[in-house]
């Protein structure tokens, strides 16, 4: 790196992860790279398969080798204008064409045609084989390929989103755009030619390297090295349009298209607490007052024995709450396992390039608040089995920002100061089945609007309005059962039997989800089990 531009690189860089990663267009963009390699590994494996079998590679398992939208190969013929001559045309991104001329003899024998796609075919896979296999070799295939009869000249970019689908720690992805970058800040001018590939990328993995400090601060998206690169060099050019040789540069057509995709971002339906009241069968006016209570602590829990619809309503209050905005909702599950370094933040070891390191990582909250960051409308985490972790192990001090959600402080590990936004809602659920409320922390307790669910009898009977069910003598069993339980933490739902098809399946529902449930409930009491064992209570239920 020449003069300057290091600390040209660091000043950028910080501007890239304060203003782009986050977004809604950000977070898409990171999400790309992960289902992109999928694809690209899968539809490989597939076609080298078939190539050891022996068969012929046909044009759509060829077109299989590039699934991105914007890279994707679809080969049609026609003739060319003026010299007469066939022309199989590869469209690349929009109007930017891979031309191969034929002769014109050549214009009706389709056979040869498709020979002549296949062979194309079989040189990518010799070439990308002999990069993965030997990639000390990468000079020289390269060299190879771009100088075959009909390889010559394909688009360089699509052979190093193969190579890099496949394996990301030896091959960078190079662009328009992430060889601009290394060009400017390594004082070199690498250009589109295939054999120009194998010096940017390793320029480009020395440069990576040289920024170690830069890319693995806190904050920083939990990504590899070269995709994160990679994101920055397109937010540098395409987004921010940098001046790099004096003029500012004209943004390129991929702004334009990952901008059009956050434009149509679908904001979630307008949900209101009458539909909401709809979907769980609460009456508006409880609805309404546990809303408040969320709003006026900011965070709220939902707790009751087994059955009582607790996650469901915690996701459809969420539903309303983001309603009608550009919110978002999200769960995460507490267990026992769970830790502060999973929910705020901790180090992660990572290997990378051979090499073994320990980066401080975001969790799941502070990623989530990042999100949120970067949107107008309430945005809801919702916490299932809240209790079932050691709260004041992972919530650390989170506690005191749960009270005081204007203040800043900084996190365990970090001289990093974190807020909560003030967009951002939690709701947890709490199985009192599994440990009753009064364990919990009363630090915590008081932090959070405690919402109690219980078995509610009435929804159950107005759900089965509309079915032929006998609910009534279905009820009366289950009041039996919570008199026998007599202790409210242990209760029996009724979501067990909200069900369409109850009819049909109350009796494998019984056996296999209730009567489990009291027998551990009642393993000392074998004369209250047998009062509710199925035998005894189907007739019963049926009057």
């Amino acid at each position: 790196m020449v003069g300057d531009n290091k600390s040209e690189f660091i000043s950028l860089f910080q501007e890239f992860i304060s203003s782009y990663p986050y977004t809604p267009v950000g977070l898409s963009h990171m999400a790309t790279y992960k289902e992109q390699r999928r694809l690209w590994c899968r539809n490989f494996e597939a076609i080298s398969a078939i190539v050891e079998s022996g068969e012929a590679i046909t044009e759509p398992i060829l077109f299989q080798l590039f699934p991105d939208r914007e890279l994707a190969i679809t080969l049609n013929s026609q003739y060319g204008e003026g010299d007469d001559s066939w022309i199989l045309t590869i469209p690349r991104k929009r109007d930017n064409y891979l031309e191969l001329r034929l002769p014109l003899k050549l214009k009706y024998q389709h056979k040869w045609i498709q020979r002549l796609v296949e062979q194309i075919g079989y040189d990518i896979l010799e070439f990308v084989g002999c990069c993965t296999k030997h990639p000390n070799q990468l000079s020289a295939a390269c060299h190879q390929f771009s100088t075959g009869e009909y390889s010559k000249g394909f688009p360089t970019e699509m052979l190093t989103n193969l190579l890099n689908g496949l394996q990301p720690d030896r091959f960078l992805l190079i662009n328009d755009n992430s060889r601009q970058v290394i060009n400017y800040f390594v004082n070199k001018s690498y250009g589109k030619k295939l054999t120009d590939y194998p010096a940017a990328n390793s320029t480009g993995f020395n440069l990576i390297k040289a920024l170690d400090n830069t890319m693995h601060q806190p904050g920083v998206p939990v990504l590899r090295d070269n995709d994160l690169f990679d994101m920055f060099c397109y937010w540098l050019v395409a987004v921010k349009g940098y001046n790099f040789s004096g003029q500012e540069l004209r943004r390129v057509e991929e702004v334009i298209e990952f901008t059009s995709d956050a434009s149509r971002m679908a904001l979630p339906e307008e949900y209101t607490v009458s539909d909401c009241a709809k979907d769980t069968g609460f009456d508006i006016a409880e609805l309404e007052g546990w809303i408040r209570a969320i709003e006026r602590k900011g965070q709220g829990i939902f707790y009751g024995p087994p059955g009582t619809g607790k996650t469901y309503s915690a996701q459809k209050i969420a539903n309303h709450l983001i309603s009608g905005s550009d919110g978002f909702t999200e769960l995460v599950q507490f267990h026992p396992a769970y830790s502060y370094e999973d929910f705020i933040q901790g180090i992660r070891p990572q290997s990378q390039n051979g090499e073994l390191r320990y980066p401080l990582v975001p969790g799941r909250f502070l990623e989530f608040c990042k999100k949120a960051e970067s949107r107008q409308g309430i945005c809801v985490l919702i916490i299932d089995e809240i209790n079932r972790a050691n709260l004041a192990s992972v919530f650390g001090e989170l506690l005191y920002l749960l009270e005081y959600r204007a203040q800043k402080i900084p996190l365990a590990g970090s001289n990093q100061l974190f807020s909560i936004p003030k967009n951002v809602r939690i709701i947890g659920t709490m199985n009192t089945a599994d440990r009753s409320i009064a364990l919990v922390d009363q630090a915590f307790r008081r932090r959070f609007a405690f919402i109690r669910l219980y078995p509610n009898y009435e929804i159950l009977r107005r759900y089965h309005q509309t079915t032929d069910f006998p609910v009534n003598g279905l009820i009366k069993i289950l009041e039996q059962i919570n008199n026998a339980i007599a202790d409210p933490n242990y209760s029996l739902g009724i979501s067990f039997f909200l069900l369409e098809t109850i009819a049909e399946e109350i009796e494998d529902i019984w056996q296999r989800e209730i009567e489990p449930y009291l027998e551990e409930y009642f393993f000392d009491q074998r004369d209250k089990l047998d009062q509710f064992r199925w035998d005894t209570i189907k007739l019963r239920i049926k009057n």
